[in-house]
């Protein structure tokens, strides 16, 4: 059996110590911000921590944590690799949006005073690696007044001037839970944040370009409105919000039928788990996730359109077909049309993908995972 080494204490003044700070990572984007702070925080904490005379390392671990352990079980994976090696702090990267009976949870701090978990949908959708940091910072700061008892107290985290933006902080007794305190963001705000954060977590252009079977009809529904001329006197037919609205309807059939034809519309789930996320909040970052994409994915091909049509269709060939001198704004509703047409053909090409390549770009489909997982 192996034996468990017991977190080291520091001797205050002992400055030639080194301190071991983890950073264990779900994948995808937790680990894409791990690999971000490894360097910078690092940097931070001396420049923060100046008072705590040691020296610090940072450490990042990629784990599946969240998917195989179950929400339960993230405070319990990071007190196990504390125990296991050489580190003396944990700090958990999930993507799993947590939430209690008082709102949404930011952050969470372990009974024993030596891990964390943060977690990153409800840090939001912008700024998302400096924002982390911060609360890393933050929290390895009352982490290390608790465990390595630098100076002699227990830091008071209720009391922390530079978390009052979270609304509302409290501590959970830690005779009822192994979870000593959280610091919990209100709904109205809270909810917010999240639903951003899921969808950013999705990483949206990923999807606009992650299809090569809607890429492929894309690029030979928008070829055709280049090359044929009927295509320009429609659009040179059509006034401007006309045009405008075909657009946006293009850009509507192809998240509808993403959505719909691949089941990325969820049901209820049923789940006992505590931090579990309304139905309503994983369709809405879906939805929100295929929108951004398919708005990402109409721009680049808009841009690569109007190229074409700029280098292929001279200006006096336009003319000739158009019955009038033509200008820029002609190759703009020209390239426009051809984009709609791309779209179109984007979305009946999207038919042809498989489900799980989707799917696994949905926020919903991952949370979907996490429950079967945990009962299973």
């Amino acid at each position: 059996m192996t034996e468990i080494a017991e977190p080291t204490e520091l001797e205050p003044g002992s400055q030639s110590r080194e301190v071991v700070v983890g950073v264990l990572a779900d994948p995808d984007l937790p680990t894409a911000v791990a690999d971000r702070l490894e360097g910078s925080l690092g940097a931070k904490l001396p420049e923060q921590l100046a008072h705590v005379p040691v020296r610090w390392r940072i450490e990042v671990a990629r784990d599946a944590f969240e998917m195989h352990s179950g929400y339960e079980r993230l405070l319990d994976r990071a007190r196990e690799r504390v125990h296991t090696s050489d580190w003396n702090l944990a700090v958990c990267l999930t993507d799993a949006p947590l939430r209690d009976a008082h709102g949404v949870v930011l952050a969470e701090i372990g009974g024993d005073d030596s891990t964390a978990v943060v977690s990153l949908p409800a840090i939001g959708g912008v700024d998302v690696v400096r924002r982390t940091r911060r609360l890393v910072a933050i929290l390895v700061e009352h982490l290390a007044a608790g465990v390595l008892a630098v100076d002699g107290t227990r830091s008071e985290l209720r009391g922390d001037r530079r978390l009052r933006r979270a609304r509302a902080l409290h501590v959970v007794n830690p005779s009822e839970t192994d979870i000593g305190s959280k610091i919990v963001l209100g709904y109205r705000l809270g909810l917010a944040r999240l639903l951003l954060g899921m969808t950013r977590a999705n990483r949206p252009w990923r999807l606009a370009w992650g299809l090569s079977a809607a890429l492929g009809g894309s690029l030979a529904g928008s070829a055709f409105g280049v090359l044929y001329s009927s295509i320009w006197m429609l659009a040179d037919s059509l006034s401007e919000w006309r045009i405008v609205l075909v657009c946006v309807g293009a850009i509507a059939i192809y998240v509808l039928w993403l959505i719909t034809s691949h089941g990325l519309w969820q049901t209820p789930i049923t789940s006992t788990r505590r931090d579990d996320v309304p139905t309503i909040l994983r369709n809405l970052s879906t939805l929100l996730t295929v929108t951004l994409g398919a708005l990402v994915f109409f721009t680049v091909l808009f841009a690569g359109v109007l190229v074409a049509c700029l280098l292929v269709i001279t200006p006096d060939y336009l003319a000739t077909n158009l019955g009038h001198p033509s200008g820029f704004g002609d190759y703009l509703d020209t390239a426009l049309m051809a984009t709609v047409m791309g779209m179109v053909a984007g979305a009946v090409g999207s038919g042809l993908e498989d489900d799980t390549t989707i799917r696994q770009a949905t926020y919903g489909y991952r949370e979907r995972q996490r429950v079967e997982t945990e009962t299973s």
